[in-house]
């Protein structure tokens, strides 16, 4: 089964952190950055799907139910979750 779910900009940062870093991290920091990882992928999960719920989706559906999303935090899971 593949999967087909979109990286967000959050999470493609988030993956390349580790070539872009030329060291290793204490454990204090690895926690501050986890942290300012997590928040910053609430964040953006919530504007995508404000920007869904503010914009004309009639035309978006979901592949699993073939009916239209309800929101767009319906629409966020099913496209980046």
């Amino acid at each position: 089964m593949t999967n087909n779910k979109q990286q967000t900009a959050v999470e493609l940062f988030w993956n390349q952190l580790p070539e872009i870093l030329p060291f290793t991290v204490d454990t204090e920091t690895a926690v501050k950055l986890q942290k300012a990882y997590q928040q910053s992928k609430e964040m953006e999960k919530e504007q995508i799907a404000k920007a869904f719920d503010d914009g004309d989706y009639n035309y978006h559906y979901s592949r699993k139910t073939g009916n239209d999303f309800e929101d767009g935090k319906e629409y966020f899971n099913e496209v980046y979750r």
